[in-house]
């Protein structure tokens, strides 16, 4: 008996004897060791450079109508170089109408690409393209410059013989913001007090964010310049006033900031107004990130692009009045979603694209007000 209780023993050590040196061995096959894992994807890939200043942006001409030169530029360095690299690439934006163009130029700090006689058509036209290295302790700001010549301009009444577009970039090093940011803003409706009043009423919402206690209607009648509808550039006066529905044009940045700044003098605060049109559009997000809205203009209908309806000469200047333009402010953004958040006197706050934000705003003419 004690014979065969060995054996049994024996054989069962046998068994897990063979079964240990068994997984040993697949551990191996299946774990080489770290000496030879020499994988170029691990060990030997390089880390790419860090960015230090990566933005773009737009320039679009001074007085827009249907007919828009647009600079669309973009500032590159790596942290540690010297040099500071800019990219700018001249477009024409028309209706789809034939433009006759007699040439022009696109210049960065002076550098100046020319462009021939050339007849285009559709809605945006590449007109040239010029790229540049800068010493990056010389750069200060940038200077963007773009000029056509126009034979003939089907799709405008008035006898457009030229258009110029130009504006500054300042390459400051990208400030680290973060990825989202939404300003808890109480929203205020223009209706139905000042059915055009989207202007006014955007202020409105930003003072009372800042801890003032100020109603639209006030703002309207003792602080917004205002002057008639037909007879009143809207860069210096309020065209009608936002009570009427149908017979008033609105105004531009100079007078809401000329409102903001009066109703905070007599009101007393550390708050001033500022015109930041043309700004980088992140210059914009940033400040959002920091707790502070920003009134931009826009439009009413993201999907239809603004177009001028009427043209004025008030005083000698040509004055372009667009539809589909309407007043908001900004109040978040999302980088990872791609989206901003809008809080509209016509309406209520909204998300929406960020990419289709940023092209209207930049049609409408990439006007802002802050107030800090």
């Amino acid at each position: 008996m004690k014979k065969y209780l060995s054996c049994i023993i024996l054989i069962i050590l046998c068994i897990t004897c063979a079964t240990i040196f068994y997984v040993n061995a697949n551990v191996l096959e299946e774990e080489p060791s770290k000496e030879t894992d020499k994988s170029p994807d691990k060990t030997d890939k390089e880390s790419p450079a860090e960015i230090s200043i990566n933005k773009t942006g737009t320039v679009t001409s001074e007085h827009l109508t249907d007919c828009n030169l647009r600079i669309e530029w973009a500032i590159y360095k790596e942290k540690g170089e010297d040099k500071l690299y800019v990219s700018a690439q001249l477009f024409l934006d028309t209706p789809e109408q034939i433009t006759k163009a007699g040439g022009g130029y696109l210049s960065i700090n002076g550098k100046k690409q020319d462009f021939e006689t050339t007849t285009m058509v559709g809605k945006e036209n590449l007109l040239s393209a010029v790229s540049c290295a800068i010493d990056f302790s010389d750069y200060g700001e940038i200077v963007l410059e773009g000029y056509l010549d126009i034979c003939s301009y089907t799709a405008c009444k008035d006898e457009l013989t030229e258009l110029r577009v130009n504006g500054t970039v300042k390459a400051q090093e990208n400030e680290d913001i973060p990825k989202s940011y939404l300003i808890d803003l109480k929203h205020i409706s223009k209706f139905p007090e000042l059915p055009s009043g989207d202007e006014v009423t955007s202020l409105c919402m930003v003072l009372n964010h800042l801890g003032y206690n100020v109603d639209k209607q006030e703002l309207s009648d003792l602080y917004l310049m205002k002057g008639p509808a037909h007879h009143t550039n809207i860069f210096e006066a309020n065209a009608g006033n936002p009570e009427d529905a149908y017979n008033s044009y609105g105004c531009m940045p100079p007078v809401i900031v000329n409102a903001a700044n009066k109703y905070i003098g007599i009101n007393g605060g550390k708050y001033y107004a500022r015109d930041i049109s043309r700004e980088n559009i992140d210059a914009l997000y940033c400040e959002v990130s920091k707790g502070n809205p920003i009134i931009v203009w826009a439009c009413e209908e993201f999907d239809t692009t603004p177009s001028v309806f009427r043209t004025l000469i008030i005083d000698g200047k040509t004055v372009y009045l667009k539809s589909n333009v309407n007043t908001l402010v900004l109040i978040g953004y999302d980088y990872e979603k791609s989206t901003v958040t809008l809080a509209n006197p016509s309406g209520t706050v909204f998300e929406m694209d960020m990419s289709l934000f940023e092209l209207r705003f930049n049609q409408v003419g990439s006007y802002a007000v802050l107030i800090k």
